[in-house]
């Protein structure tokens, strides 16, 4: 087997990472653009991590899934663009697949054999196109304005995005041409959509104001958030429902960005006392101006684990939104010996999840459910809220 080859594969299972899973004389490859029950012609790319499996890429369908639709996007192709992983599925089957995916890896990972049971995955309106809010753009030689291709360097020009809101693409259709290798932003924030550059070392960007159910939140142009404009507020309100019926007297939220979930923490709880913890010196210095209402919070400029070392109290609820690589096996130790209630857990990431929530177990924690959330149609994405209990 070598780069190149072609390869007539029976599709398993969709696979982590927008991919299905096909074998060839015991070999796993990982599939792109392809479906569960499909027989595909796919040429082989390149050997994944560890040289025990391959990539490759579906170049002619055999026998398709009654899944499968034509996609919208011209440049969802084999050569194109690197953003979308499903545009070639129904929507309603992405969804199945995502969860089907989300409890595997727990399954797999997390030794959670109810992992089927405990978790679900809802539909988050604006559904299908134009729901992301900021979009990345690279120049390619000529000054042309587009998105990196799969796993390569190379620039897919475009002059539009079917999954990005329309005043991006309106910015979009009016941008000059760029420099080789410069990259821009464009965010839509709460009354207008703003362009900025993407400078290495360079002074964080203006804030921008970003909506969540009522409250007006400033937020860095280029720092984290959500790129769904209901994601905000179906996570907070889903922590809600979480804690809901808890006596809270104290809580933490770590890894915390600019506080939009500490926030929702306080509207539940405006009593309690609360530590908010984000590494990031510009999304902190947000955090503070965005619960400055609340007295009986205190925003830590600090690592997570560094902090979570330092701090011996207990707390009622413990809510995390750690990075795609997850919280890890220091930090997870902590939170369970320093939590009483219940460990809400933010996931963007499913295997990570699956990680920690074994290391969690290990402690005398259990998975109690997962709610999923389609924040990301057309791609593999999904956010996911995992409540802990103690057993």
């Amino acid at each position: 087997m070598n780069p190149g080859d072609l390869l007539t594969l029976n599709i398993e299972k969709v696979a982590h990472g927008g991919l299905c899973v096909a074998r060839h004389e015991g070999v796993v490859v990982f599939v792109r653009h392809a479906l569960p029950g499909e027989t595909v012609e796919a040429k082989l790319v390149s050997l994944a991590p560890g040289k025990r499996s391959w990539f490759a890429q579906t170049i002619k369908v055999i026998s398709d899934s009654p899944h499968r639709i034509e996609p919208k996007c011209e440049f969802f192709k084999p050569d194109g663009c690197g953003g979308c992983d499903w545009q070639h599925v129904n929507p309603t089957f992405q969804r199945e697949l995502k969860l089907a995916v989300l409890v595997e890896q727990l399954e797999r990972f997390g030794q959670v054999p109810n992992a089927k049971d405990i978790c679900s995955i809802n539909l988050v309106e604006p559904s299908d196109y134009n729901w992301r809010t900021r979009i990345r753009l690279v120049a390619n030689e000529h000054g042309k304005w587009g998105f990196r291709k799969t796993r390569s360097h190379e620039v897919q020009v475009i002059n539009k995005c079917l999954i990005a809101d329309n005043s991006i693409n309106d910015v979009l259709k009016n941008l000059p041409e760029g420099n080789n290798g410069e990259e821009i932003l464009i965010v839509k924030s709460k009354d207008e959509t703003i362009v900025y550059p993407v400078e290495k070392r360079a002074p964080s960007a203006p804030n921008a104001v970003q909506e969540v159910d009522g409250h007006d939140f400033a937020v860095a142009g280029d720092g984290f958030w959500q790129v769904h404009p209901g994601a905000a507020s179906v996570l907070s309100n889903q922590i809600k429902k979480s804690i809901s019926g808890l006596k809270v007297d104290s809580f933490v939220d770590l890894y915390a960005g600019v506080g939009v979930l500490a926030h929702a923490l306080l509207q539940e709880f405006p009593q309690a006392t609360g530590f908010v913890v984000e590494a990031d010196r510009n999304a902190a210095q947000n955090a503070k101006t965005n619960l400055k209402d609340f007295k009986n919070v205190q925003v830590v400029g600090d690592r997570v684990d560094r902090w979570i070392r330092s701090v011996k109290t207990k707390f009622d609820v413990m809510v995390l939104d750690p990075p795609r690589s997850g919280a890890g096996q220091n930090v997870m130790q902590q939170i369970c010996a320093q939590t009483l209630q219940k460990i809400i857990y933010i996931a963007c990431d499913p295997a990570a999840l699956a990680r920690d929530v074994l290391i969690a177990k290990k402690y005398g924690w259990r998975l109690e459910t997962v709610v999923a959330f389609d924040l990301f149609p057309m791609t593999h994405h999904l956010e996911s809220v995992a409540v802990l209990v103690h057993e």
